[in-house]
């Protein structure tokens, strides 16, 4: 049983880093996680990290070990699905991609929402989609307790929107402005 854990192309250096402390770990492994695999995108591991999990040695992928849990991470990848699509549970950065090719794998899902950003938009979101029951979101400084509330894996589906509907309105428009 994996979690994985998922930032998008920038840097989210604060959840990387969060999820490999021993609070985490040690929800994690209370949730029947036995393994970590974290896509890092451009970020980069903290001097503790670096050294406690994997060494002292990161290159653009790697494992190491923390808390008692095999870590695995890598930087890019052309595609993730099959990584969401194996977990038991994924944290993710709120980018709007991301979130919904999760939900669509209908995989427990934590957001974390990033507060060093300008425009949050992404906090939006993450409550909108929590207010459905789709997910569960959090900061960073409360990510470990997020990973044990009950609701995470009683999450409701998410039902992704009929996209002919537009494609049967634009029709109609266009029927409309011919007669």
């Amino acid at each position: 049983m994996t979690c994985y854990v998922t930032v998008g192309t920038t840097s989210f250096d604060q959840l990387v880093n969060e999820v490999l402390n021993d609070k985490c770990t040690s929800a994690l492994k209370l949730l029947g996680v036995e393994k970590i695999k974290i896509q890092l995108g451009a970020g980069s591991w903290s001097d503790d990290v670096r050294v406690r999990v994997f060494n002292g040695v990161v290159e653009d992928q790697g494992d190491g070990e923390s808390g008692g849990l095999p870590v695995e991470f890598y930087r890019f990848k052309p595609n993730i699905q099959d990584d969401m699509k194996d977990a038991l549970v994924v944290i993710a950065h709120a980018g709007a991609g991301t979130c919904l090719e999760c939900l669509r794998h209908r995989r427990p899902l934590i957001v974390v929402v990033n507060e060093n950003l300008m425009d949050n938009h992404q906090l939006e979101l993450a409550k909108e989609l929590a207010r459905g029951g789709h997910l569960l979101y959090c900061t960073v400084p409360n990510l470990c307790t997020t990973l044990l509330d009950p609701i995470l894996f009683n999450l409701n589906p998410f039902v992704p929107p009929d996209q002919r509907l537009v494609a049967r309105f634009i029709d109609s428009l266009m029927r409309g402005s011919s007669s």
